[in-house]
């Protein structure tokens, strides 16, 4: 089945997606690409995972599971899991995602596939890595058709299936809206979280009692561009935005910065502070948000028979390691989100300390809900002990189309990014002119310095992605979605434009 595309847009856009709140553009930083919002991730990304466990050609649902209805996915783009009060967050700004993982069970080392939204997101959606899926991004090709899809298991069971999206680079074309009976995203705008919500309030009220239904929620803060609720600029107390010869001296600094040279300290740390807190202020905007879902999902009725899990598809950084924004490196701060899980058969206040790969969420969820798993996916459940401790035997996988790589004063844009986590070490292989490069840090523990990890064998990271099937049937972009990839600022891997 098709889904039905009602794609509307949302208010104007600012003129490039690594603008800050209609303030900041890359015409005027010129370094915007790397030292704003949107880095290397106009040139493509990163992915994370685990080899995918046991296939079979029919996959049954786990025996006996609780009684399930409703099944609630809410994404919350660029949410770093340290921005959670749940997650350590010194001022939280996270009343409702912090009540429920009081509510539900919390893994505190949970890993996305990728630092950036296309190759994570897909990953969600089909529980495989993106050289599997084949939507890395690099050349502009789409989620294959051969690999699972969780959308499309829950409508083969009869649920009734709808994903609201807030981000317009996912667009049904790629593949994302396989497997839904409604896909409602926007053209060219990046969307508050209202409209989005207010489209799946809609929908659910249409649902009648006792209907089976499968819901995906995407909302995109605290993705760039910053646009916070005036509520929320008045709650943080965000000042004014920096001038024209602010951004300069921040550039110059910059530019100094990574070459090692003496630089203007207090230029940089006043720029990351005040981006810091405008991304706390749209975090609190998504937190306000999924309150207002969970209001009317309660207007239901009892959600005793409701799973809702609360994610993101990547996180962000803030100079942690020498770039800002996201899709350029695989360091946590990009690649440690939260996962929240509450509903029938969820253990209440519980917290999960093992690593484990939200990729594995979709998997977890069929099976908790009593749905036949496709062919292909792997018969995985997050909230089993035993089976945790069975998977931490073998790494999650990172991976990167392109991204970014600095190293003596230079700023380097690798052809892949291989990464490796396992025994509380990331190790990542690049390939760049020249050579390849690779370096090892510290997972969870973004302060870490490269130096402080115990480094592992880069040729096991090889190794362990050689082992992978990559798809060979991922159908290019139509040239019309190219126009609106490229209007929004993204440049699609090392192509010309058209």
């Amino acid at each position: 089945m098709q889904p039905t595309r009602l794609n509307q847009a949302g208010r104007a856009r600012p003129t490039r997606p690594w603008a800050h709140a209609g303030w900041i553009t890359a015409e005027r930083v010129p370094f915007a690409r790397v030292l704003l919002a949107r880095i290397p991730l106009a040139r493509i990304p990163l992915a994370l995972g685990l080899a995918a466990a046991s296939l079979s050609s029919c996959q049954p649902a786990d025996p006996t599971p609780p009684a399930v209805d409703a099944v609630v996915v809410v994404v919350v783009d660029t949410l770093r899991a340290d921005a959670l009060g749940a997650y350590g967050a010194a001022e939280a700004v996270t009343p409702t995602m912090d009540a429920l993982a009081e509510e539900g069970t919390l893994f505190e080392r949970c890993l996305a596939t990728s630092s950036w939204t296309w190759p994570s997101t897909a990953s969600l959606l089909t529980g495989k890595l993106p050289p599997e899926h084949g939507l890395i991004g690099k050349d502009g090709s789409s989620i294959s058709p051969d690999v699972p899809s969780v959308a499309a298991a829950f409508q083969s069971a009869g649920w009734a299936t709808a994903a609201f999206v807030a981000n317009p680079i996912m667009d049904a074309e790629l593949g994302f809206g396989r497997g839904f009976d409604v896909w409602e995203g926007t053209d060219d705008s990046w969307d508050h979280a209202a409209i989005p919500l207010e489209r799946a309030k809609a929908w659910l009220a249409e649902r009648q009692p006792g209907e089976a239904f499968f819901l995906y929620v995407h909302l995109v803060e605290p993705h760039s561009p910053y646009r916070p609720s005036a509520d929320s600029v008045a709650a943080l107390g965000l000042s004014t935005p920096p001038t024209d010869e602010d951004l300069g001296a921040v550039t110059r600094a910059y530019n100094l910065m990574i070459k090692g040279a003496p630089y203007d300290e207090a230029a940089i740390d006043d720029f990351v502070d005040w981006r810091r807190r405008c991304y706390a202020a749209e975090v609190r905007d998504a937190d306000l948000a999924i309150g207002d879902l969970l209001e009317a999902l309660r207007r239901r009725g009892p959600m005793d028979r409701t799973l809702l899990a609360l994610t993101s598809d990547h996180g962000e950084e803030f100079l942690e390691h020498g770039l800002m924004g996201h899709g350029g490196q695989l360091y946590p701060e990009s690649v440690h989100v939260p996962l929240i899980l509450t509903g029938p058969g969820i253990a209440a206040g519980a917290r999960i300390p093992e690593r484990v790969e939200n990729r594995l969420l979709g998997p977890t969820l069929l099976g908790l809900a009593g749905v036949q798993r496709p062919q292909g996916l792997a018969a995985a459940n997050l909230t089993d002990g035993e089976e945790r401790g069975l998977r931490l035997d073998e790494p999650s996988l990172l991976h990167l189309g392109n991204g970014g790589w600095i190293e003596g004063g230079e700023y380097l844009i690798p052809d892949e990014q291989q990464g490796m986590a396992a025994d509380g070490v990331v190790t990542v292989r690049a390939r760049v002119k020249g050579g390849e490069r690779a370096a090892s840090h510290r997972a969870f523990d973004a302060a870490s310095p490269p130096e402080a990890a115990a480094p592992k064998d880069v040729d096991q990271v090889a190794s362990e992605f050689s082992k992978l099937r990559r798809p060979s049937n991922t159908a290019p972009l139509s040239e019309e979605l190219e126009r609106k990839l490229r209007g929004l600022g993204y440049n699609l891997g090392r192509q010309e434009p058209r």
